[in-house]
């Protein structure tokens, strides 16, 4: 009898319509590999699916009580998160999934809660010997004036902002000088109430995707060249606006101390699964960005990619982690 499983996505981020893409791939991928899949587009805020005019139906569930619902009536063997942000990413899905005993895909409840928040992230790599940039950690409550000489003391400029708990880059911005911190803080708080301020780092972008639990491999390195100089929402999703290419363009000790700093992170955050970690190459130093706990699975994803130069076929990668879910190993 094959093996039944649920692909969870959508979600009520604004990462929705990327999560949907990645959806669809991994089912596709999953069906290919043999699996009976399921798949459900999920979105937990009734409003949000009414102002939107997304009704449930065979194939959406709306609401937790419509989603626990679902997963008791199809009992799926493991359900594959796809979800991109909150809540499928921090950690509340994960727990709903626990209390009712089905094994999931990617990381627990206090591993995706951590990577999400990247300022948790940070201290907690920080603590571990990864090396991190430094920050200033502004909230919506403080004034905008007490924020510029803060950023402006501690950090000066040029700088980059990002919502503590936004993915895709969105709400992101970077600020050459104090007078614009403003206008750009105005718009990063749209998204979350908390803001990371860090300095604009100059340098190689690269990026070590992990699949793995305890007995995790660092999957080979990406080089992330955008067109446009920024890798922002549109060069990450747009066909052919960035030059990915692997193997990275640098000294074979940069890739063996990215793929050591990437499984340290992977560890210290607790990861299951897989994971992504994001650097800056800077001054013959890496320097971690962020974790990604539920990378995706687009065709213009990294992880995808970085698979495929390891010698997994999309299926193989999917199979993959759906194995690791179950504690198997990997094949």
């Amino acid at each position: 009898m094959r093996e039944k499983v649920m692909v969870l996505m959508g979600g009520d981020s604004t990462e929705r319509e990327v999560s949907l893409s990645s959806g669809k791939r991994v089912a596709d991928g999953l069906r290919d590999a043999g699996y009976d899949v399921i798949e459900m587009d999920v979105v937990f805020d009734p409003s949000l699916a009414k102002q939107q005019g997304l009704a449930a139906t065979a194939s959406r569930a709306v609401g937790l009580a419509d989603f626990v619902q679902r997963l008791q009536e199809h009992q799926p063997d493991v359900v594959f998160i796809i979800l991109h942000g909150a809540p499928g990413e921090d950690g509340r899905v994960q727990a709903v999934l626990d209390l009712l005993h089905i094994p999931y895909t990617g990381s627990g409840v206090l591993a995706s809660a951590l990577a999400l928040d990247k300022v948790m992230t940070k201290r907690v790599l920080e603590a571990s010997g990864v090396p991190v940039a430094p920050d200033v950690v502004l909230h919506r409550c403080e004034s905008h004036k007490a924020a510029a000489q803060e950023v402006g003391r501690a950090l000066g400029y040029p700088v980059i902002i990002k919502p503590n708990t936004q993915g895709s880059t969105i709400g992101v911005h970077r600020v050459y000088r104090e007078e614009h911190l403003a206008t750009a803080l105005e718009d990063a708080f749209r998204y979350d109430e908390c803001v990371l301020v860090e300095p604009l780092l100059s340098g190689v972008e690269l990026t070590v995707p992990v699949v793995g639990n305890r007995r995790a491999v660092a999957l080979p390195m990406i080089e992330i060249v955008p067109a446009g100089g920024f890798y922002d929402y549109n060069a990450k999703y747009t066909p052919g606006a960035t030059e990915e290419i692997i193997p990275a363009r640098v000294p074979e000790e940069v890739h063996r101390l990215c793929a050591h700093y990437a499984l340290q992170a992977h560890h210290a955050l607790g990861c299951r699964g897989m994971s992504r970690t994001d650097f800056i190459w800077e001054h013959q130093r890496p320097v971690v960005l962020e974790v990604n706990t539920i990378p995706g699975m687009t065709p213009t994803s990294l992880l995808p990619r970085s698979a495929e130069a390891y010698g997994w076929s999309f299926e193989q990668l999917v199979t993959n982690i759906v194995r690791l879910a179950k504690g198997e190993e990997v094949v």
